[in-house]
């Protein structure tokens, strides 16, 4: 088979089965405050992904700086604001 046939083949293409943004997760438990101040922060493109993971981790929070980045991006699997 071609390249053609093989992305035209829907059975090369299984669905992802992939946990829901632990981003996306966190903004919607967070009390309003601090998710606002969270969003608020992302959006300040200066502020590196590993800077807010470091922030999220220190107040107990466990997300990498790939998971923030990927929410950052759009990439991610939620419906939180980016």
């Amino acid at each position: 088979m071609g390249l053609l046939e093989d992305l035209g083949n829907e059975s090369n293409f299984p669905k992802a089965k992939r946990a829901w943004c632990t981003v996306c997760e966190l903004i919607k438990d967070l009390p309003e405050k601090e998710s606002n101040a969270f969003i608020a922060r992302m959006e300040i493109k200066s502020i590196t992904h590993a800077s807010l993971a470091l922030v999220l981790k220190k107040n107990g929070h466990e997300i990498s700086q790939s998971t923030v980045s990927r929410h950052r991006r759009g990439l991610c699997v939620g419906d939180a604001q980016r």
